[in-house]
């Protein structure tokens, strides 16, 4: 069985001792803590600094990379001007222009051009419509000449009814080529060629024939293109002393003598 304490015993007491000793310790750790956030305080400010800098570093990067594509973009806008300029000159040395010529200048020129391609529009038109004339005109030139060359063939009526009861016709036909000499019916000719007629004994005969009745009238038949061979002979019948007169023939066609049947032979 335990004894008890004797109240007059000696005893140390820790309080003190374990106060300071926590008092300590909890001092030391605010220190710690306060030490440990203050450099995780620190790291924290430098890496929103390092990011910041970051950013702006990459905000610099992104704007020199838009910068650089904008002249990358103006420096091809600047080669196709130089590129069309170039062409431009070209073009202009071609039409014999200056490269200085002003825009005032060449407008005014792009408007001579185009009355001048319309002014060409207008005369190929018209050369068009020349040639459509002409084409008509010669279609028409060929109708008439094929009109006039068939009235040339259309045989020729001699009707002496015009000279009345009181002359006896006597015909001669003057051509280019010849003269022929018609009885009063035109039923007998004699033909004498052009070179022959100022010594033809023939046509001298048939003169004093025709001068020896009264009533008589030698007529000239002309053909178109006997008008020499005309002068000749009628020169001829005036040394004679042979009334004459002339008809000119509308052409080369066939000489009828139905309406002579009624004259005297």
């Amino acid at each position: 069985m335990m004894r008890r304490r004797r109240r007059s015993e000696f005893t140390v007491s820790l309080f003190p001792f374990l106060s300071v000793l926590a008092c300590v310790i909890g001092t030391l750790t605010l220190l710690l803590a306060a030490v440990a956030v203050g450099a995780m305080g620190k790291r924290s400010l430098e890496k929103v600094h390092l990011l910041e800098r970051m950013r702006s570093v990459e905000m610099f990067l992104a704007g020199g990379r838009a910068h650089l594509i904008e002249l990358e973009a103006q420096l091809v806008e600047q080669e196709e001007r130089t590129q069309e300029e170039e062409e431009l000159g070209r073009r202009l040395y071609g039409l014999g222009l200056s490269r200085d010529i002003s825009l005032q200048e060449l407008d005014a020129l792009l408007e001579l051009k185009k009355e001048v391609l319309e002014l060409e529009s207008s005369s190929r038109q018209l050369e068009e419509e020349e040639k459509s004339l002409q084409s008509a005109e010669s279609a028409r030139q060929s109708e008439l000449q094929t009109r006039a060359a068939e009235r040339l063939r259309t045989p020729i009526v001699i009707d002496p009814t015009g000279l009345g009861k009181d002359w006896r016709p006597f015909l001669v036909e003057c051509t280019k080529d010849y003269l022929e000499l018609y009885r009063t019916r035109g039923d007998w000719s004699i033909r004498i060629p052009a070179d022959q007629l100022a010594r033809n004994a023939d046509y001298r005969k048939y003169l004093k024939r025709v001068r020896a009745i009264h009533d008589s009238l030698l007529i000239f038949l002309i053909r178109p293109g006997g008008v020499a061979v005309f002068m000749e002979a009628e020169a001829i019948a005036y040394r004679h002393q042979v009334r004459n007169a002339k008809l000119p023939l509308p052409g080369d066609g066939e000489l009828d003598f139905k309406h002579m049947a009624g004259q005297r032979p």
